[in-house]
């Protein structure tokens, strides 16, 4: 089993008195320390126009990282591709991979906020299209070979880029999917996807990836059992169970209910959800069920809903110290 860290960049502009700078320092801190303590990538999100999501430019931060780290894998989780020009995805990435000396490890998703549409004047409707041409132009501006592209919403006539990846003939990609039918739609295509664990509980998580498996063995791609399925869940580890939930319980919820603009307690959303809040020997006890359904890169939510810096590098030294040796 692998583990990664995932930074969702949520910031709470309102309630906070931490500004955007500090928080990409914080996130940059944390990834060293990730590192350091054994885990196998660190995932940024992309998002714009909201607090819940300040990170526009996943390439720049992994960037960022590339140059303090060694060994470490660099995740976007996800590209949103249709907000872009694949051309600019294509050669961003390029640089990322690049710099890091092939680390890059890259999510794709076609989206889901109508506001970010809204904000580039792109058409909602138009985001499946997109993202398929986009994907079939990244193929192609990615094979080191001139290129041509007439589609719906782009066109390229005998380009070749001047930057092309390391991880030849494509990074190690990932789709985002959420539900029975997009998860069987990925597998369909013979890709990997990648899953937020922490909106569903672990029975419909367990349900969700063996939808995936079946349709991807259906579809005659081989045996599934060898794909990489990264899955984020929120994760706090402390010294005692009361410790973590004592650390965690106010910034689980204040997360889980800004998006939705509702205010569930958390007694309500930890019974549903299960979030990964413990001492580690019960987070072990967690990460070992997960694996038992299918999850093979935990991919742990450690800087949630304001949670103080130095609470965070606490987690993450516990989680590498004792879970990642018990679970690998």
């Amino acid at each position: 089993m692998k583990f990664s860290t995932l930074t969702i960049f949520d910031h709470y502009a309102n309630q906070s008195s931490r500004t955007p700078r500090q928080f990409y320092n914080e996130v940059l801190e944390q990834s060293v320390r990730a590192e350091e303590m054994n885990f196998d990538g660190v995932w940024f999100t992309e998002h714009h126009f909201s607090d819940f999501g300040i990170n526009p430019s996943p390439a720049v931060l992994l960037a960022a990282v590339s140059q303090r780290t060694n060994r470490i894998r660099l995740g976007v989780g996800v590209s949103v591709l249709p907000l872009h020009k694949p051309l600019r995805i294509a050669e961003d990435y390029a640089v990322v991979d690049l710099l890091s000396n092939g680390r890059l490890d890259l999510g794709l998703g076609s989206g889901n906020s109508q506001k970010e549409f809204d904000g580039y004047n792109i058409s909602w409707e138009d985001k499946s299209e997109r993202f398929n041409e986009s994907l079939e132009v990244l193929r192609k501006a990615w094979s080191g070979k001139s290129f041509s592209h007439q589609g719906k919403f782009f066109q390229y006539k005998d380009l070749k880029l001047s930057v092309q990846p390391i991880q030849a003939p494509f990074p190690p990609h990932w789709i985002a999917a959420s539900s029975e039918e997009g998860v069987s739609h990925v597998a369909s295509m013979g890709s990997q996807f990648i899953a937020l664990g922490f909106s569903k509980s672990r029975d419909e998580l367990a349900k969700l990836i063996d939808t995936y498996k079946n349709m991807y063995l259906k579809s005659g791609y081989g045996n599934p059992d060898q794909l990489e399925i990264p899955v984020a869940f929120h994760v706090h580890v402390g010294e005692t169970y009361a410790d973590a939930e004592s650390n965690a319980k106010d910034p689980y919820q204040l997360f889980m209910n800004t998006p939705r603009g509702t205010n569930i307690s958390y007694d309500i959303l930890k019974q549903k959800l299960n979030p990964v809040i413990g001492s580690p020997d019960e987070v072990i006890k967690q990460v070992q069920s997960y694996r038992e359904i299918g999850v093979t890169n935990f991919m742990a939510i450690m800087n949630f809903g304001g949670l103080e810096h130095h609470k965070v590098l606490s987690s993450l030294d516990l989680f590498g110290k004792y879970v990642i040796p018990e679970c690998k």
